[in-house]
């Protein structure tokens, strides 16, 4: 079966880099019309970022294949009114603009309610839109420092450095969706009276999602007032859980309870670690157990002691790069990359959906839009009639064509 799950779905999205698009590209591969509004003649500013064909890097493609891109100029009146037009028929609108830019462009959430009040509207800011810096500008490295995840990254006892991919981008991405999903399972099951009353709009902060993924380091701190610096490859209070170097490598691994350790002990063949059964003593003694599992791992090759280690049951795995990820057995039996050939660009690999449908087999369904690849088409629909298209056009609503 096509389609994916959202098939019945139309998302408006306006919004440029990373943490909008990825919200929207997540949708799009479950099956949801995604229609991207981007500016005449610019477009999202992730299109001329990093390798790729002119006007659509890699960097846009990733994030934004299986959508229809038009380009609208919101500073005319033609432009908001083809985007109310527009937005008066969707289940969806996700924007990332700076605090208070929609209201002004004459899309904020009341302008859109006003013409479709069931609408399900995203807000996506760098702090959200409360708090004493919902109006400062917020980017994916400075977030990841204030907002504490830097702190606890980077080698043990040096100095902190960010998570190497955009976390906080695409959490706030993923974040958005799941916030989508619960607005439309609430709208869907309100009855007549409460329907209209029904309050579609919700924010999510890029230092929100990043603050949420500090998790126990929060609820540690309000037990003990332990502020922890970078944590390597180790865990914060599991050992072992972490990086060990290996006779002609690396590779990761880690005793998750208790009543593995003898198992543990008999698999490194060390039975000194014997004396440490529980993970209270060996946290305790972290430096002695963990050295002497670093000893004795490297006397054997990576290949020896994964092998060993899958053999015992232990969760473990190497330390793979880009080129090991894309080539992984796992990584192609889940789909998790995809084939593609792209018109502007030719054959490349796209990243895959990360939920498994087994009734859906779809993921890239068509590529990333060129700028205002679908303004014709998607308008001409909205429009109703010929009149009334060309009177946005020669009012300037799609921009100088």
């Amino acid at each position: 079966m096509t389609g994916g799950p959202l098939a019945d779905l139309t998302v408006v999205e306006m919004t440029g880099h990373r943490a909008g698009p990825f919200c929207g590209a997540l949708l799009a591969d479950m099956g949801a019309d995604v229609v991207k509004i981007e500016r005449p003649g610019v477009g999202d500013p992730a299109r001329h970022q990093g390798i790729g064909p002119d006007g659509k890097s890699g960097y846009f493609m990733a994030n934004n294949r299986n959508k229809r891109s038009v380009t609208l100029d919101l500073k005319s009146d033609a432009g908001t009114e083809a985007a109310l037009s527009l937005l008066e028929e969707a289940d969806v609108f996700i924007e990332n603009f700076g605090y208070g830019v929609t209201d002004k462009l004459g899309v904020g959430y009341e302008d859109v309610t006003d013409r479709n009040p069931e609408i399900v509207y995203a807000s996506i800011k760098g702090y959200g839109e409360t708090g004493p810096r919902k109006k400062q500008a917020g980017l994916d490295l400075i977030l990841q420092a204030e907002g504490g995840i830097m702190s606890v990254t980077g080698p043990e006892g040096g100095e902190p450095v960010k998570v190497g991919q955009a976390i906080g981008d695409l959490t706030t991405g993923m974040f958005t969706a799941i916030g989508l999903l619960a607005r439309l399972y609430e709208r869907g099951h309100l009855g007549d009276a409460d329907a209209e009353s029904f309050n579609g709009k919700f924010d999510v902060g890029l230092f929100d999602s990043i603050v949420t993924l500090m998790n126990e380091y929060l609820t540690s701190y309000s037990m003990d007032g332990s502020v922890p610096g970078p944590q390597g490859t180790s865990h914060q209070t599991l050992v072992p859980y972490q990086r060990f170097e290996t006779e002609d490598g690396a590779l990761v691994t880690g005793v998750p309870s208790d009543d593995r350790w003898d198992d543990f002990v008999e698999l490194v063949g060390r039975e000194e670690l014997a004396e440490y059964p529980t993970n209270d003593d060996r946290f305790e003694h972290a430096d002695t157990v963990v050295g002497i599992i670093e000893e004795e791992f490297e006397t054997e090759s990576t290949e020896y002691w994964l092998d060993r280690l899958i053999e015992y049951g232990f969760p473990c795995g190497p330390i793979n790069d880009v080129e090991d990820v894309v080539n992984y057995d796992q990584t192609r039996a889940r789909d998790l990359v995809v084939e593609h050939d792209d018109p502007d660009w030719g054959e490349c690999l796209l990243p895959g959906h990360p939920i498994n449908f087994p009734d859906h087999d779809d993921i890239v369904r068509s590529p990333a839009p060129r700028l205002g690849e679908h303004t014709e088409s998607v308008f001409a629909e909205v429009a109703g009639d010929q009149t009334t298209l060309d009177e946005w056009r020669d009012d300037g609503a799609f921009g100088d064509e």
